[in-house]
């Protein structure tokens, strides 16, 4: 195991040992790094795992602090260390394991709405994909796509089942994913969702409406990710004045 894994499991376990209180700080990356002897970057990358898993939350210029000490998976999306614009599968890689589940792959026209999300024409082709995204096998959110097919013309079905979909769209395109507008909002699982992550109709969601740009600034992708708000908590971003 890596030394980085087995510093974040020590620690993992000391606070659902209740070392550490809910609200109490842990040691400094300083400080472990000499009681583990190793280096500062190592730590980093222990403190990142927590942060991930919900453990802890870093507050800058005060230190890291816990946020909850129990075993149930707490997943935070758009932490200071994620790489959740470049897609689900990379945002995870390296914490846990990250499978899809396919269920619709086709080809629909755009309405107005779709149409003007992308920067497109009313009737283009788009490539609809509705996926189950998967956390060490746990069902944790319905994803739903829009990607115009002048953009992408070809999309092979083994990268929505077994692939990263976005590392693939930049090795197709040779541009890079540079930036994304997202909407987040609170709703509720009806029936059809509910039964694909096999919940209660009515349990509570985080729904993330996205749109993402490639590096010459064109949009290629409307998604709708509907998330067990449950399991996933949203990292607020620090904004200073």
């Amino acid at each position: 195991m890596h030394k980085y894994l087995e510093i974040k499991e020590k620690l993992k376990k000391d606070i659902l040992d209740q070392k550490y209180k809910i609200g109490e700080s842990i040691p400094s990356e300083r400080d472990l790094a000499s009681v583990y002897n190793v280096t500062r970057v190592t730590v980093q990358k222990a403190m990142a795992n927590l942060v991930q898993e919900g453990y802890i939350e870093r507050i800058h210029g005060k230190g890291m602090f816990v946020l909850k000490n129990t075993a149930s998976n707490i997943y935070i999306l758009n932490n200071e260390k994620s790489d959740s614009i470049l897609g689900f599968s990379r945002e995870f890689q390296g914490r846990v394991n990250v499978t899809s589940r396919l269920i619709t792959f086709t080809t629909i026209q755009a309405d107005p709405a779709l149409s003007q999300h992308l920067e497109i024409q009313p009737g283009d082709d788009l490539w609809f994909i509705r996926r189950v995204r998967l956390l060490d096998g746990q069902p944790v959110l319905v994803e739903d796509t829009n990607i115009p097919v002048q953009t992408i013309a070809d999309i092979p079905q083994s990268v929505l089942e077994k692939g990263s979909l976005y590392g693939y769209i930049e090795e197709y395109t040779g541009k890079k994913i540079s930036d994304a507008d997202s909407l987040i909002e609170a709703a509720l699982f009806d029936r059809e969702l509910a039964t694909l992550l096999d919940i209660k109709p009515g349990d509570a969601m985080l729904k993330i409406t996205e749109v993402t740009r490639l590096s010459d600034k064109k949009a290629f992708n409307y998604s709708i990710s509907y998330n067990r708000a449950d399991l996933f908590r949203v990292k607020n971003l620090r904004i200073e004045r």
